[in-house]
């Protein structure tokens, strides 16, 4: 349960971020996040503008990860990064791994013959966190009308944020060392707000030029990210100082958010200038949430349903796409309302299962959290089965399965 605080000018009851570093109010947003994308994918009407849920996703990792980077002693690089990387792994790549490899075995048994084999090279890339390279160099099936889109396309945004960690944690933990501590704040944001200002900078230039480049490249996808990193690197003290404006705030950002949603479609052009107030409204929530009056928005989204959907939005973002996608692809696809909502409790039970069973074991290991040689093994073993699946399907259907192209 959240603490309140009451700061004693105002009378104002608030939470405070620092009684705890879990923030419920960001499970919250994550849930918000996945659920906007789920909508968009079952192509619920009025919502087509659902795929900014992405982009709320991408904010909230530059938020998080810049929060968890700036408490690690500046002194420490080699330790510190062994360790981020091995957390990433543990979090991200088992429980996608299940996924990739479920879903090529599941689309050959169903879908007999219009099984493409074009799934076995996207499942490779997606195991290396390499799909939106693999859609840009196609020309990305999202972008084709009446061709139906790969059912691993949506890890293109794990691949932008794989790609993101790379080179982000590096560059904030070797900022931080280099500098004193009195200015490591002032400079480490400099830092990120010159790479967030050409970012958005390419991604403006690019939107109108190349969709499939802009939707899916890094380099106009990591402002986002980075956007999230400036906000986590304001001072806190700073939001404190009006809980009850910061509410007033969210509301609008929840408000602007609701309206990007309602507004874009698939023909607009996206990112570019229009992915500027979604994720500006994403920063508001983050920033807003640190310290906000009773009963605002921070609170609506710290509810434990909510948070509860925050915690398995990871799972869930994997399995949706494919229980929404592969219907579709049958010889008779089904056209009711009840159908989309068992596919999307299917997923929901998928993600449930993958939560408790898979992700929190790996992720809470004593022995994995020692031992990061066992962690390198276990990234191996995890692409190494996705390939498998698609070398044993390929074998099957008689597909050729020993190349990314194909």
């Amino acid at each position: 349960m959240t603490r309140l605080v009451e700061d004693p000018a105002t009378r104002t009851r608030w939470a405070p971020m620092e009684s705890s570093h879990f923030r419920g109010d960001i499970q919250g947003l994550r849930a918000l996040a996945v659920i906007l994308v789920i909508l968009n994918h079952a192509s619920v009407p009025g919502l087509e503008g659902g795929y900014v849920g992405v982009d709320v996703f991408f904010v909230i990792s530059g938020y998080v990860i810049t929060t968890l980077l700036w408490r690690q002693p500046p002194h420490q690089l080699w330790r510190n990064l062994t360790a981020f990387y091995a957390r990433r792994v543990r979090r991200i790549v088992p429980a996608a791994t299940l996924v990739l490899t479920l879903t090529v075995v599941v689309a050959y048994l169903s879908l007999g013959s219009r099984f493409s084999p074009e799934l076995l090279g996207d499942v490779r890339w997606a195991s290396l966190f390499g799909a939106n390279f693999r859609l840009i160099a196609t020309g990305s099936n999202y972008f084709i009308p009446g061709v139906a889109p790969s059912l691993v396309t949506h890890f293109w945004s794990l691949g932008v944020e794989e790609q993101f960690y790379l080179v982000y944690p590096l560059v904030v933990l070797v900022t931080l060392r280099a500098i004193s501590p009195r200015q490591r704040r002032a400079t480490l944001f400099a830092v990120v707000a010159v790479g967030v200002v050409a970012s958005a900078i390419w991604s403006f230039h690019v939107t109108p030029v190349n969709a499939v480049v802009a939707y899916y490249s890094p380099l106009t996808r990591f402002w986002e990210l980075g956007l999230g990193g400036l906000v986590a690197l304001v001072p806190p003290d700073w939001a404190r100082r009006t809980p009850r404006t910061n509410a007033i705030l969210a509301v609008l950002a929840l408000l602007g958010l609701g309206y990007a949603v309602t507004s874009l479609n698939d023909t607009s052009q996206y990112p570019g200038v229009l992915a500027w107030g979604p994720c500006a409204a994403s920063a508001v929530l983050l920033w807003t949430g640190t310290a906000q009056s009773r009963g605002g928005p921070a609170t609506w989204l710290a509810w434990r349903p909510c948070r509860y959907v925050g915690d398995i939005s990871y799972s869930l973002y994997l399995y949706h796409y494919a229980w929404l996608m592969t219907p579709l692809m049958w010889a008779t696809p089904p056209h009711v309302w009840w159908a989309r909502a068992a596919e999307v409790a299917g997923a929901f039970l998928c993600a449930v299962a993958s939560y408790h069973v898979l992700e929190n074991p790996l992720r809470r290991s004593a022995a994995l959290s020692r031992d990061h040689w066992a962690v390198a093994l276990l990234l191996l073993v995890c692409v190494a089965l996705s390939w498998n699946a698609t070398l044993l399907v390929g074998h099957l259907g008689h597909f050729p399965a020993f190349s990314l192209s194909h």
